[in-house]
């Protein structure tokens, strides 16, 4: 019986990689910019960063998607005098776009690496600093539009460090190339 469900498990792999590859496949590459919410917003400031997105379409309305990318959050002024600091937020989420004519909903699921650093000084004692990061549960939902293809977006993002949700509103600008 375990047999038969590893030859089986191995044609229906087998059998979805070469369907796989009768599909349009899609590479967009983009700029992001995300805006702090919530307790995110009390430490950090507004981000920047890259994204990249590999699009497998399983028919014209629908399609698969794989992104990353790195984005960074300076920490606020505000927030402590004397420390400075950032938050890298590296995403790995699958998703499922479905297309609404030029609009399309993406809802994503998936892994935050995120690595924060703290440098500073002390009432005059010396400087100290640190680092450390940790992985994380990661959840976006994006809502886009196609204008040929250069792919316009706004998304929620959303992941957990520290025991606590964070998340962020990211307005992306991409552009969609055709890989075959």
């Amino acid at each position: 019986m375990k047999k038969l469900m590893i030859i089986g498990a191995f044609l229906l792999a087998f059998t979805s990689t070469t369907y796989a590859q009768e599909g349009d496949l899609h590479l967009n590459a983009g700029v992001m910019a995300g805006l702090p919410i919530g307790d995110f917003s009390e430490v950090y400031g507004v981000g920047v960063g890259v994204a990249f997105k590999g699009l497998y379409s399983l028919n014209p309305d629908a399609e698969l998607t794989f992104s990353t990318g790195y984005s960074r959050f300076g920490l606020k002024e505000s927030y402590a005098a004397g420390l400075k600091g950032s938050l890298g937020i590296v995403p790995l989420l699958a998703g499922y776009r479905h297309h609404l004519e030029k609009i399309y909903l993406e809802p994503q699921l998936g892994l935050s690496i995120n690595s924060s650093s703290l440098k500073g000084s002390f009432m005059g004692m010396g400087d100290f600093g640190g680092s450390a990061s940790s992985t994380s549960l990661a959840y976006a939902a994006t809502v886009g539009y196609l204008l040929g293809d250069i792919d316009l977006s706004i998304r929620y993002q959303g992941f957990a460090l520290s025991g606590s949700g964070l998340g962020f509103i990211g307005l992306h600008v991409g552009y969609l190339f055709k890989i075959n």
